[in-house]
C-alpha cells in the first residue's frame, strides 16, 4: 500500500468502525412490544421465570446484593446499585431508560374495570430483583468493578475497557460481566488501532525522537523514561505497579508542552488539571485506571492540598490501599490505579515512601537559536502505540525482568526495580528491538542501564534516607528552649561538646543534667560488665551511648507535629542497624531524671561512622 493510500485510511478507518460498532449494538437490540403486545408469542405477564427468577432477556440483570445493596447491570450497561427505601417507581425508569416497554411486558398492571395494560407493578418488579440478586450471591463493587483502561484478565492477558467496549485478543467486545469481574458501559475513551503496528509505522520512534528535541538533564535516560510512562499509564491498571514521574524545571523549559502532549496523545484517557485535590481526582477517576497529569504541583506555604495528591500517587503505585470518594453506592470506595504525572518548578516535601515510586525528571532551558522545534506526531498515534503495548503484552514479564536485574546490579532495592523497571520495560515494548537499534540503544545487552540509573547517582536519593535516621536526625538537631540562655541549643550541640576530645566544655554531670531536662539518658565510654552467653559485651565500651526512653512528656514535646508523634520514635528508631541501636532487655534500662526507664540505646560512635560513610 502506498504511502498515500495509508494516510487515506487512517483517517477514515475511525469512522468506519464507529459505524460498524453502532450497527451492531442495534442489531443486537430485541424490540419490546407496546403495552398490551406479545413479545416472542408470550403475552404480558405470562413468562417462564429463568434460574435467577427472571423474564427472559430481561434488560436489566442482577450482579448480587451487600447487606441491604443490590447491584444491577441497569438497561445501558452502567452500573446500578439501590437499596429497599430508594427502589420506587422513579430508580425502576432509570433502570429500564429506553427499554421501560420491557416492563410492561414483564410486571404489567391492570385496570380493574377494563383490564387494560396501565403500567407496570413497581413492588413486582422490586421483589422480582430481590429474589434474583439473592439467588446470585454475594457481590463487593469495591473489589469487582473495572472502570475505564487497563487491566489484567483472569487468564493474563490484557482487558482495555474502552468506555463503549472490551477490547481483549485483538478483537472488540461487548461490556459486561467477564470472569468474576464487571466492565460497565462509560462514555468512550481511546481504543487500539485496528491493525498491528510495525517498525514502519510505529508512531513511539517519532515520539522518543520529539522528546529528544527538550533539554533534559540526562538526554539518554530522561526522555527514555518519559516516553516508559505513557506506556505505563496507557496499561496501569494491568500493572503490578504503577511509577510516577515528576518534572522538574524552570519557567518556559516545556514542562507544561509536554503535557500538552501527552493529553494529546492519550485524549480523553487522561485525567487532567492545574489545581486538582486528591478527592477530586479519584472521585473523576472512579473505579478506573485513567492516568492521571498534574500541572504545576508547587510548595506552598501550606502544602496539606497537594501532599495529599501526592499521597494519592503513592497508594496508586501498589493499588493496595481503599479510598473513600464520592457518596454514592457505586463509587464511595476504590482502589486507586492511576499512573500519575506531575510538573513543578519547586517540587512539594515529599517522603521517601513518595520518592521512591517517582522518577525525577529535570529540563533545563533551550538554546532558542540552535533548537529545532519537535516535529508532528503521526495521525492516530495514541491509538497506534496502545495498539503496540497490547501487542507486546505477553512479552512484559520477561522484559520486566531483564530490567529489573540490571538496575538491582546498578544498587536498586526492590522499589527502585519496580519503578524504573516498569518504565524501562514500557519504553522497550512501545519501540521494540529494532525501534531500539535505530535510536541508538542496545536491545541485546541491557547491562548499560546499571550504569546510567545507578542508583547512587539520581538525584532523588540525595535527599532521601531511612526513616529510623530521619527520626534520630531530627531528635538531634531539636532546639530545646530551656537551653536558650547557654551556647549549646541543640541535643546533637550537647553531646558533640562533651565528646570533644578534652571534653573542655561540658562535664558528664552537665551533659546528663541537660539531657535529663528533656528526657534522654547519657552513657559515656567506659567497660562494659554485662556480656552475651558468648562473653561479648552488649555495648561497645569505646562509645558513648544516647538513652532515648519509651515515653517521656518533654520527649512528646520534641516530635509534636511530626510522624514519630506520640511515642512512635519508639518503633522508628528500632528499625535502625544492630549495629547503631541497641533495645536489649539486659540493658535498656536506665535511671533518668530519678527514674528507672526501658530505652532505645543508640551508640554514638557507630551512628558517626555511618553518616561518614553515607
Amino acid at each position: 500500500m502506498s504511502a498515500g493510500a495509508e494516510r487515506i485510511k487512517d483517517l477514515v478507518q475511525p469512522a468506519i468502525d464507529r459505524v460498524t460498532n453502532v450497527a451492531g449494538r442495534r442489531q443486537a437490540a430485541i424490540p419490546d412490544p407496546k403495552p398490551g403486545g406479545y413479545r416472542n408469542d408470550v403475552p404480558p405477564g405470562d413468562w417462564e421465570p429463568d434460574e435467577l427468577g427472571l423474564p427472559p432477556d430481561c434488560p436489566v440483570e442482577p450482579l448480587g446484593m451487600d447487606g441491604d445493596i443490590i447491584y444491577m447491570i441497569d438497561a445501558m450497561g452502567q452500573l446500578a446499585a439501590v437499596t429497599p427505601s430508594s427502589f420506587g417507581r422513579g430508580y425502576i425508569q432509570r433502570l429500564f431508560a429506553n427499554r421501560i416497554n420491557y416492563a410492561y411486558w414483564a410486571w404489567p398492571q391492570k385496570t380493574l374495570k377494563s383490564n387494560e395494560i396501565k403500567n407496570w407493578n413497581g413492588e413486582l418488579i422490586k421483589e422480582t430483583f430481590y429474589t434474583a440478586a439473592a439467588n446470585k450471591g454475594l457481590w463487593n463493587a469495591v473489589d469487582k468493578v473495572r472502570g475505564l483502561g487497563a487491566w489484567k484478565g483472569e487468564d493474563g492477558k490484557l482487558i482495555l475497557h474502552c468506555g463503549d467496549c472490551l477490547w481483549m485478543n485483538g478483537e472488540r467486545h461487548e461490556t459486561g460481566e467477564v470472569g468474576e469481574f464487571f466492565y460497565p458501559r462509560r462514555p468512550p475513551i481511546g481504543k487500539p488501532w485496528h491493525e498491528e503496528i510495525t517498525l514502519e509505522n510505529n508512531p513511539a520512534i517519532d515520539l522518543f525522537r520529539s522528546l529528544k528535541t527538550w533539554n533534559w538533564q540526562r538526554p539518554d535516560v530522561d526522555p527514555f523514561l518519559f516516553l516508559g510512562w505513557l506506556g505505563a499509564a496507557m496499561i496501569g491498571g494491568a500493572l503490578v505497579w504503577r511509577p510516577s514521574v515528576f518534572l522538574v524545571g524552570d519557567m518556559a523549559v516545556g514542562k507544561s508542552t509536554l503535557h500538552g502532549l501527552m493529553a494529546e496523545i492519550l485524549g480523553s484517557t487522561l485525567v487532567k488539571s492545574a489545581d486538582a485535590s486528591a478527592a477530586g481526582i479519584y472521585s473523576r477517576v472512579g473505579s478506573g485506571s485513567l492516568p492521571v497529569a498534574i500541572d504545576e504541583l508547587e510548595a506552598t506555604a501550606d502544602n496539606r492540598k497537594v501532599s495529599a495528591v501526592v499521597d494519592l500517587a503513592r497508594l496508586a503505585a501498589s493499588g493496595a490501599a481503599k479510598l473513600r470518594g464520592a457518596q454514592d453506592h457505586s463509587s464511595a470506595e476504590f482502589n486507586a490505579r492511576s499512573c500519575f504525572l506531575f510538573s513543578a518548578i519547586n517540587p512539594p516535601p515529599m517522603t521517601p515512601a513518595d520518592k521512591s515510586r517517582m522518577a525525577f525528571l529535570s529540563i533545563g532551558k533551550l538554546d532558542f537559536n540552535k533548537a529545532k522545534a519537535p516535529p508532528p506526531l503521526p495521525p492516530h498515534a495514541g491509538a497506534k502505540i496502545l495498539r503496540r503495548l497490547a501487542d507486546q503484552w505477553a512479552r512484559f514479564d520477561e522484559t520486566w525482568d531483564a530490567y529489573s536485574q540490571v538496575l538491582k546490579q546498578g544498587g536498586h532495592a526492590g522499589r527502585g526495580q519496580d519503578t524504573f523497571g516498569t518504565l524501562l520495560a514500557c519504553a522497550h515494548l512501545m519501540l521494540g528491538d529494532d525501534g531500539l537499534e535505530d535510536l541508538g540503544y542496545r536491545s541485546d545487552d541491557l547491562s548499560g542501564w546499571s550504569e546510567l540509573l545507578a542508583a547512587a547517582n539520581l538525584s532523588e536519593k540525595e535527599t532521601s534516607s531511612e526513616n529510623w535516621r530521619d527520626c534520630l536526625e531530627h531528635l538531634l538537631t531539636s532546639r530545646v528552649n530551656t537551653w536558650r540562655n547557654g551556647k549549646q541549643h541543640s541535643i546533637g550541640a550537647v553531646l558533640e561538646a562533651y565528646r570533644d576530645s578534652n571534653n573542655t566544655f561540658m562535664s558528664l554531670s552537665e551533659t546528663r543534667e541537660m539531657l535529663a531536662q528533656v528526657d534522654l539518658g547519657f552513657l559515656p565510654k567506659e567497660k562494659r560488665k554485662k556480656t552475651d552467653q558468648y562473653g561479648q559485651p552488649y555495648l561497645d565500651p569505646n562509645s558513648e551511648y544516647l538513652a532515648i526512653p519509651n515515653k517521656g512528656p518533654a520527649l512528646n514535646e520534641l516530635f509534636e507535629g511530626e510522624r514519630w508523634a506520640k511515642e512512635v520514635w519508639v518503633d522508628a528508631l528500632r528499625q535502625g542497624p544492630s549495629e547503631v541501636i541497641n533495645f536489649s532487655k539486659e540493658v535498656n534500662k536506665m535511671k533518668i531524671g530519678g527514674i528507672s526507664r526501658r530505652c532505645t540505646l543508640v551508640n554514638l560512635t557507630a551512628f558517626d561512622q555511618l553518616s561518614e560513610e553515607g
